[in-house]
């Protein structure tokens, strides 16, 4: 009985560590980044949450100015080494009636930088709601940092704040 707990007990810790091991876990996170589109596209930077989670999978949300005009749902996968990382993923566009107007397949690569800032670069096909190409473009820089919790601030009021309303 002892042998098949501990046999079981190994099993469990060896599958435990697998699933760690699907990616680098320094990339591992929620990354608060600036995309820089290439001046020639005439569109401002724009911010662009991005997690990365162990098991391969992506989610992102943007916003910018007209386009996408209310920000996107992004969903995809990334693969990576202690080298960099290699992205693919799509975005639902829409306008400012929440009207889809169509997606963008996105293609990236990542590393982390001396600074411990996510870098790198973004490809995109965008799409109109027949699923015809409209534009093909490379490449917007991306730059940002991790999101850590702050242990350094308290929850609560500290002595002497004034409490703020908070407006939706």
């Amino acid at each position: 009985m002892i042998v098949k707990i501990r046999s079981l007990s190994f099993i469990l810790i060896l599958m435990s560590c697998a699933a760690l091991a699907g990616q680098p876990q320094s990339y591992v996170g929620t990354w608060l980044t600036t995309v820089t589109p290439p001046a020639e596209a005439g569109v401002p930077p724009f911010t662009l949450l991005l997690t990365l989670h162990a098991d391969g999978n992506l989610l992102a949300s943007g916003t910018s100015g007209e386009f996408p005009a209310l920000g996107n749902p992004c969903h995809g996968t990334w693969t990576g080494s202690a080298n960099g990382i290699e992205a693919a993923y799509v975005c639902l566009d829409f306008d400012g009636s929440l009207q889809q107007t169509g997606m963008d397949r996105l293609r990236a690569t990542f590393k982390v930088d001396e600074k411990r800032q996510l870098v790198g670069q973004i490809g995109l096909t965008n799409y109109d709601v027949l699923g015809q190409i409209v534009f093909d473009a490379c490449c917007a820089g991306v730059e940002g940092q991790r999101i850590e919790v702050d242990t350094s601030k308290p929850v609560v009021p500290t002595a002497g704040s004034t409490s703020l309303r908070w407006r939706r």
